[in-house]
């Protein structure tokens, strides 16, 4: 039983080398001298045999046993905590506060034997929550990266660069914590550039929160007048507020970004079950010079509720009223999933921070199914139109993908996208994590663009050396590149935990990082050695 009063008391016993006059190895002097004699008098520590008591020495299983008992018996008699025991206990707790904190002690130990309403407790929660925010309000995180480059074919001068990112975060209180990053470049140059960012002061109380600094709102509705993906995060302000009353006042958001724009939500729960969401929402637009506002519905419908149903209607008024229209459907038919939408935004409908394109009326749909246990389909097919009826976009795909081995992530996948206006195609394949043998996995993928008759195409050999030693080989063609060929080899070594050292070197550049297959383009014809220290904390 781990009470609070018996560890302090323990720590006292086996640490100080100042009891009372009992003990003839403590000095007189010490400032805990009269906290420990009132202990040693009500019996709870005692000394070794020749007088002495020993704070130097390591405390044996058997010595830690006696101290309990002794402790236990002294606790067990009491019917609540004096004042002065109180003091003693304060002093002790901020004198042995990291002692404490590697013993897993708390504040509950010490209610279980105490009592919850005791003086002790509250005196000693007060306490402990002193020491919390002065040994732990900042946490520092971030990464150091020294990186070698050489340039070999053709020959041309070295360089080392540098580059460190330190994120600082202080928790101010209960609901308030502060932050901010630094990024340093170039110190081995000898012109460091220095770029502070992602500042921010945060409070999560119980009704408002607030956020100044680096923000990310989440998308209203559909995204008629706002949508994250087209900003994502950025400098300004957030704030929110939750209505704790009987009548239902809904959730009201504030955010922007000071220069250019001001957004406001109110969002609602209706029906008996609150199975109805509203939201209603507007902006001051500075950027596209206007104003904008939408309202939306989001509810579910079918036996089991297997169809979700969004819709948004929105206006801007610029230099005239402009309005817009959006609707999604997501529902699943057995194994059939299907997701529908449908848009129409007029010309002048053109809020900067909408996720649609003005002049435009079209929709798409895109519906999976499994062929079987491994194997599943995905088909899409989207329309676009202006407002005229000209066609302005008409596309399709098709998707297989095949699972062999879910843990080890083995897949297969082919596909084909077709653009109707242009009559042309792009058909790509990759395998993914095949295991040729022990410790070599094997991953591929290419495109072929149709009717240009251009491809590129990449392998990539990954083998382990060691637990902590990695070898990446990888090869590209890119019959439209700057080089038909590019290859590279890259060692990476873990040194330590959170300390890496890469070393490679590639011939022609790819405008992917190794084993990294986005961009598939072969953009250089140098020969580069590389070697890079990255270190994070």
């Amino acid at each position: 039983m781990k009470k609070l009063v018996l560890v302090l008391v323990l720590v006292l016993a086996f640490t100080l080398t100042a009891l009372a006059n009992p003990f003839v190895d403590v000095p007189l002097n010490h400032w805990a001298y009269d906290s420990v004699q009132s202990l040693a008098a009500k019996g709870v520590i005692v000394g070794f045999p020749d007088g002495t008591f020993g704070g130097a020495k390591s405390l044996t299983r058997y010595e830690f046993a006696e101290a309990t008992a002794k402790a236990l018996a002294y606790v067990e008699g009491m019917d609540f905590a004096a004042a002065d025991d109180v003091a003693i206990l304060e002093k002790l707790a901020i004198e042995f506060a990291d002692e404490l904190a590697s013993l897993g002690v708390t504040v509950a130990d010490l209610e279980a034997s105490l009592g919850a309403n005791s003086e002790a407790i509250a005196a000693l929660e007060t306490t402990v929550a002193k020491l919390d925010s002065f040994f732990e309000p900042v946490v520092i995180t971030g990464d150091f990266t020294a990186s070698y480059e050489k340039v070999v074919l053709p020959m041309a001068a070295a360089t080392l660069a540098d580059e460190t990112n330190i994120n600082i975060e202080a928790t101010i209180n209960d609901v308030t914590t502060a932050g901010i990053s630094v990024g340093v470049e170039d110190i081995f140059g000898g012109a460091p550039v220095v770029t502070w960012g992602s500042f921010f002061i945060d409070y999560q109380g119980a009704d408002l929160q607030l956020r100044v600094g680096e923000v990310e709102p989440a998308t209203m509705g559909l995204g008629l007048v706002y949508c994250f993906d087209t900003l994502e995060e950025f400098d300004g302000f957030l704030a929110t507020w939750v209505w704790d009353t009987e009548n239902d006042l809904g959730d009201w958001t504030l955010f922007g970004d000071v220069e250019d724009y001001y957004v406001a939500n109110v969002a609602f729960a209706l029906g008996d079950d609150d199975e109805v969401a509203m939201g209603v929402t507007g902006s001051y637009d500075v950027l596209a010079g206007g104003f904008a506002g939408s309202l939306d519905l989001a509810f579910a419908l079918g036996d089991e509720d297997e169809a979700a149903i969004a819709v948004e209607a929105g206006v801007f008024y610029g230099a005239a009223l402009a309005y817009a229209g959006a609707l999604t459907i997501d529902t699943a038919l057995d194994d059939l999933g299907l997701a529908i939408d449908a848009h129409y935004a007029t010309a002048g409908f053109v809020p900067s921070t909408s996720d649609f394109t003005a002049d435009r009326f079209g929709g798409g749909v895109e519906a999976t199914y499994p062929l079987t246990d491994e194997l599943g389909v995905t088909l899409g097919w989207s329309y676009d139109m202006d407002t005229a009826m000209a066609v302005q976009a008409h596309d399709a795909s098709v998707d297989l993908l095949y699972t062999v081995d879910a843990d080890t992530e083995e897949t297969a996948g082919l596909g084909v996208s077709y653009d109707v206006l242009l009559a042309t195609a792009v058909i790509d394949a990759n395998y993914m994590n095949y295991p040729l043998a022990d410790d070599y996995v094997l991953s591929g993928a290419g495109e072929y663009d149709y009717p240009a008759g251009t491809y590129v195409a990449v392998a990539t050999l990954e083998y382990d050396l060691a637990e902590d030693m990695d070898l990446i080989v990888e090869g590209r063609v890119d019959s439209d590149g700057a080089a038909f060929w590019s290859a590279e080899v890259q060692l990476a070594y873990a040194l330590a935990e959170n300390t890496d050292l890469t070393v490679g070197f590639e011939m022609n550049d790819w405008d992917d990082d190794i084993d990294d297959y986005d961009d598939m383009v072969i953009s250089g014809t140098a020969g580069t050695l590389t070697a890079e220290l990255a270190v994070e904390f």
